[in-house]
């Protein structure tokens, strides 16, 4: 009998308007909190577990913290830095597994430990039994809140961006080729169990903040972790503002730069050795919206693990842009050219 996943009783707004609101001239507004940077699965019975040394290595090449995030003055924060790049510092990706034996696994980036989740608790709490695929698999969700608290309405493409960096880090550093699943679908909430992001009630039953799984990779019960990949992703830095300023007091930017600086609203972009941009026809339809998304975010994140391998120049991603008229712009990676001994 195929496992029956339970219908959420609460009606969730459609994708398409929720993008096309993303890219509406509106102000976000102030901040609003968002949520715990990690999901205390502990709440719900979960239990430390050993994994794969291949998919520890896996998880703590693309999330594990490292020290903190600095003011532009050098003060620590309390946000660690992680080796992948996210939008604001909000870090929403989260990581989970699904075992050989079907268990299902999440990361806490902070402990560098994995849980095994309870089936038991779960169920008995009502959330859905799920799929059980053959083979292991690699979910990549997102805490909405983490960056809907700073961007709001902004947020859905910051959450696939986030998503498609982090996917394309794990293709980077794993050896072979990995087949992938995009989302949002049924089909990768089911493979996690979980109940719909927005049914609020289910997931705070558990004591947890509500996930949204956005990806899924195949992968080997113990994958193959590149070590010198692992270490370019370990130390990559985006250049710091300050960087792209000192450059630009010099001359004018070209007009494609000026384009993405002013769109933006950063004028730190001014400084860039060159920018390249992802767009689309304003008001596209909304599998055309979705599909662009995916491809813009997955090549700027190839763009960045080429820079690593170079190590001719740097890449600072650019996002949140304000509507130009017939043109919604995506996405933008600002390069910095730099020399091959200064840092990644």
């Amino acid at each position: 009998m195929e496992p029956r996943i339970l219908p959420s009783p609460v009606a969730a707004p459609p994708i398409p308007e929720l993008l096309r609101r993303a890219f509406s001239g509106a102000h976000p507004g102030p901040p609003v909190p968002p949520g715990p940077r990690g999901n205390p699965w502990w709440n719900a019975g979960a239990e430390p577990a050993e994994v794969a040394p291949g998919v520890q290595a896996l998880a703590d090449a693309l999330l594990r913290a490292g020290e903190p995030h600095r003011t532009a003055s050098g003060e620590p924060t309390s946000i660690p830095r992680r080796p992948i790049p996210s939008a604001g510092g909000a870090y929403p990706v989260q990581l989970h597994l699904v075992g050989p034996d079907g268990g299902r696994f999440a990361y806490d980036p902070d402990a560098a430990r994995w849980w095994r989740r309870s089936p038991t608790r779960e169920r008995a709490a009502g959330w859905p039994s799920g799929v059980r695929p053959r083979g292991s698999r690699l979910v990549l969700a997102v805490q909405p809140g983490r960056s809907f608290g700073r961007y709001r309405h902004r947020a859905w493409p910051l959450w696939i961006a986030d998503t498609a960096y982090a996917l394309q880090a794990a293709r980077f550093v794993l050896a072979g080729s990995h087949r992938v699943r995009l989302g949002p679908d049924a089909d990768l909430r089911a493979l996690l169990a979980f109940p719909a992001a927005h049914d609020d009630d289910a997931w705070l039953r558990l004591g947890l903040a509500p996930l949204l799984p956005l990806a899924m990779m195949e992968i080997a019960d113990d994958p193959a972790v590149l070590e010198a990949h692992r270490n370019l992703l370990r130390e990559r830095r985006s250049p710091e503002h300050s960087e792209y300023l000192a450059r630009a007091e010099g001359d004018p930017p070209d007009p494609g730069v000026e384009r993405v600086a002013l769109a933006s609203g950063q004028s730190w972009v001014r400084g860039a050795s060159a920018v390249r941009v992802w767009s689309v026809p304003a008001d596209p339809p909304a599998d055309l919206l979705l599909r662009e998304l995916w491809r813009a975010h997955l090549e700027a994140a190839e763009l960045l693990t080429s820079a690593l391998r170079s190590g001719a120049y740097g890449v600072r991603p650019v996002s949140g842009f304000s509507p130009e008229p017939g043109t919604w712009i995506l996405h933008a990676s600002a390069l910095l050219a730099r020399s091959k001994e200064s840092d990644r």
